[in-house]
């Protein structure tokens, strides 16, 4: 793994090391208490946008929409297509792992959506962010002159993704800051193998 890959890695599992740890501490308490002050909202509108956001980092949202990109973006190599949707699967399973082993509650705030399972990590917004991070990449490859708009794109949806767990009341923020913590590592994996892959295209990252 190169030294660029290995340390989006390091950087990445840091975060989600150091918010695990911190389970139930004042700090992540008052950090989480004040996030959700912030965006917890109520209003039809911006409920409406979550819950939008929400389908795309769903299981039943991610899955389709990773297929989709995927096939769509297949002549750059197997590391689109099936590279895209294994990587969305790789992170809802891997993501499942860590909620039974943490098992952390749900927020107490009335939940906007229905909501099962444990709360930390947020799957909706690990899915989002190696959705949106591996195809902003993707999209690069294939549309390098437009690379700017394309990662400030990726870069808004994998944060509409995670806050809208916390505007519907339904994660905490060091649930979603965990979450991006771990898909960090995926891309940084997804990345590395990317770099070794045989494509028509010569990729980099």
């Amino acid at each position: 793994m190169s030294s660029r890959h290995l340390g989006l890695a390091i950087g990445g599992l840091v975060v989600f090391l150091l918010l695990l740890t911190s389970l139930g501490s004042a700090p992540q308490h008052a950090f989480d208490a004040t996030l959700s002050v912030w965006l917890y909202d109520r209003r039809p509108a911006l409920v409406s946008l979550a819950l939008l956001l929400g389908w795309s980092g769903s299981f039943w949202g991610s899955i389709p929409i990773a297929i989709t990109a995927g096939w769509l973006l297949r002549r750059l190599g197997r590391i689109a297509w099936p590279g895209l949707p294994l990587l969305v699967l790789a992170s809802w399973c891997l993501n499942g792992v860590i909620k039974l082993l943490v098992h952390r509650p749900r927020p107490t705030l009335e939940h906007l959506m229905s909501v099962h399972g444990p709360s930390f990590p947020s799957g909706h917004a690990m899915a989002a962010m190696t959705l949106f991070g591996a195809l902003g990449w993707l999209a690069c490859q294939r549309w390098p002159r437009q690379r700017v708009p394309i990662l400030a794109l990726a870069a808004l949806l994998v944060l509409a993704g995670g806050m809208a767990r916390l505007v519907l009341g339904v994660h905490y923020g060091s649930d979603v800051l965990a979450a991006y913590g771990v898909g960090t590592v995926l891309l940084a994996a997804y990345f590395h193998i990317a770099s070794h892959i045989a494509s028509p295209t010569r990729l980099r990252a």
